[in-house]
């Protein structure tokens, strides 16, 4: 469905493109009127009436049957099933990846958003007793089969040791991660000179 969104947004990036330069040749070909282009009309530029007559040749050949017309045929299927993957990458609804707290059949659902579970993450990892710096966490939601996954790095001063700065890291993390059924993995470095200290 990703591959399917971004395909329709360059689409419709490229379709904004060839709308404003046929614009910009309709505003040209307007102002031939007033100021004589000669040859930098946009239809001369283009060599419109050359194209005019291969297209003619060429919509001639498609009414006969023939090679050609077999071949018209298949580029007007592919153009219809592309332009259905297009409705398909812009209609089709987002999914939301979503934290699972709680689902009941009767009341509901109770579940949290990815990116405010990560900024309280990293605000109770930041809290720990040593971490100095915590990085941006990563949480990978999971699915039926698999527990949600929350990655978080942090360094620490030199002062302190970068196992019991892991353990802490953890248990400030466990209001969190354990309603949620998440999956923690706490990954130390040391700091490196110049580093804040706690």
């Amino acid at each position: 469905m990703l591959l399917l969104r971004a395909l329709a947004r360059v689409a419709g990036v490229l379709l904004m493109l060839i709308l404003a330069l046929a614009g910009l040749a309709l505003v040209l070909y307007c102002l031939d009127g007033f100021i004589r282009l000669g040859s930098a009309r946009p239809d001369r530029l283009l060599h419109l009436p050359a194209v005019r007559d291969h297209v003619g040749r060429f919509l001639h050949q498609i009414t006969a049957p023939g090679p050609a017309a077999a071949l018209a045929l298949l580029c007007g299927a592919g153009a219809i099933l592309l332009g259905i993957v297009l409705l398909i990458g812009v209609l089709a609804p987002r999914r939301q990846r979503l934290i699972l707290l709680e689902r009941d059949g009767s009341e509901g659902t109770l579940a949290a958003r990815r990116r405010p579970m990560r900024d309280m993450a990293r605000a109770l990892a930041g809290s720990a007793q040593g971490a100095t710096t915590v990085a941006r966490p990563r949480l990978h939601a999971g699915g039926r089969l698999r527990p949600s996954r929350l990655t978080v790095t942090a360094t620490h001063s030199r002062t302190h040791d970068s196992q019991q700065v892991e353990r802490a890291i953890g248990e400030r993390l466990q209001p969190l991660t354990e309603p949620f059924g998440v999956r923690a993995r706490v990954h130390v470095r040391s700091g490196e000179p110049g580093s804040r200290v706690q």
